[in-house]
């Protein structure tokens, strides 16, 4: 009869030990963030103690997925962080660290945003009184080159229309009797206002 009272205090310890952290042979260890990254799904742990670089080696298991290294870094003394592939996303995974195991789940990865590249399209039109005005922002997926030549849409209050333009690296603010604005690299109309 008095076996039954000391198994439920060692349950009931044990759920205690699981609710606030796993007790590691350097200190205790709780997962405390799971979140992804651009290069990964990241872990933060609060630890006490120091870990040594044998036991900062882990791994992220992902059920029906395989097993990916964790790598680690004792942040300071109450923070471990750690990153895994970019494979681990929106998925439920055990994470194995310093002899503990803990569950968790990894929110899904957000979507890659193409690189663009933003430059100003300066160019003049009756409707601005011949006066160079920026157009832009003329947005691309790769960085402009010296004399490429683009199609942009010109916003005309009788109607908007399609003109060319040509990009200029150097500074072109010389280049007409009007002064032609220059704030680094962009399209401009090939041709001085008359």
């Amino acid at each position: 009869m008095r076996k039954y009272p000391i198994t439920v205090l060692f349950l009931l310890t044990m759920l205690a030990v699981q609710s606030v952290g796993v007790v590691a042979a350097a200190g205790v260890i709780t997962l405390v963030g799971v979140s992804q990254t651009e290069h990964g799904a990241a872990f933060t742990f609060r630890v006490s103690g120091k870990f040594s670089k044998a036991q900062l080696k882990g791994f992220v298991h992902v059920e029906n997925g395989g097993d990916y290294g964790l790598h680690c870094t004792q942040v300071d003394e109450e923070t471990i962080k750690c990153k895994t592939s970019q494979k681990v996303s929106g998925v439920n995974v055990s994470v194995s660290l310093g002899g503990s195991t803990f569950w968790a789940y990894v929110p899904e990865a957000p979507a890659p945003s193409p690189s663009q590249y933003c430059y100003s399209v300066w160019d003049y039109w009756d409707f601005t009184n011949y006066q160079w005005t920026d157009f832009g922002p003329y947005c691309q997926d790769a960085p402009a080159n010296q004399g490429d030549i683009i199609l942009y849409t010109v916003p005309d209050p009788t109607g908007s229309f399609d003109s060319p333009a040509i990009f200029i690296e150097e500074d072109v603010s010389d280049a007409c009797s009007d002064p032609v604005p220059y704030n680094g690299p962009a399209y401009y109309y090939p041709f001085c206002p008359e």
